[in-house]
């Protein structure tokens, strides 16, 4: 009797998706490169020279990436498998302008500089944004599977994930284009 109440409690286990969720695991870094120049012009110059590169080739203001891990475990039971741990981790790369010698400009092309950082900022702060929402909904839909044939599990756990991500990324893009790369948020330097 106590064997088939464990077989019927194993078996309405694996019929309901894993309850458990956790906020992923969130690494930022922020790198900055060097811009040099006493004036706007030459401090424009060393930004196209010294920005960072994207995936396309051309040089940015500033550069936010975002990569979404995953990780988990699996049990089986009547060749259905379900998550029974999920581990979601995003990495953000913050690639920001540092404006060397600040304290020689004077004031109006300081606060004009300051003004831009913010601005350049909060933009990138909304990339990381997208990559948090996709690394959240990534979590919350591979919760959600229900339990399913082995055979196909890992690659439905897999194809759910990469069209979160490109949804994602997609969304990053349209970003872009809307804000044209911050310009209409105020992403203009001093000048």
């Amino acid at each position: 009797m106590a064997r088939q109440l464990l077989r019927l409690l194993l078996f309405s286990l694996m019929l309901s998706p894993l309850a458990t969720s956790a906020e992923p695991s969130i690494n930022i870094n922020t790198g900055y490169y060097p811009v040099f120049g006493m004036d706007a012009r030459s401090i424009h110059q060393s930004i196209l020279q010294n920005g960072p590169l994207g995936n396309n080739g051309k040089r940015f203001h500033a550069y936010t990436q975002w990569k979404v891990d995953w990780s988990y475990r699996w049990i089986e039971s009547a060749s259905r498998c379900r998550l029974t741990q999920l581990t979601v981790t995003i990495d953000i790369d913050y690639m920001l302008p540092e404006l060397q010698s600040t304290e020689a400009l004077d004031e109006p092309l300081k606060s004009g500089w300051e003004r831009y950082f913010q601005a350049l900022f909060k933009h990138e702060q909304q990339h990381k944004e997208y990559g948090v929402e996709a690394a959240r909904e990534l979590e919350k839909s591979l919760l959600a599977l229900p339990a399913q044939p082995c055979s196909t599990f890992e690659t439905s756990l897999t194809n759910t994930a990469e069209k979160i991500l490109d949804i994602y990324h997609q969304l990053e893009k349209e970003f872009d284009i809307k804000t044209n790369h911050g310009i209409n948020q105020g992403v203009i330097l001093p000048g």
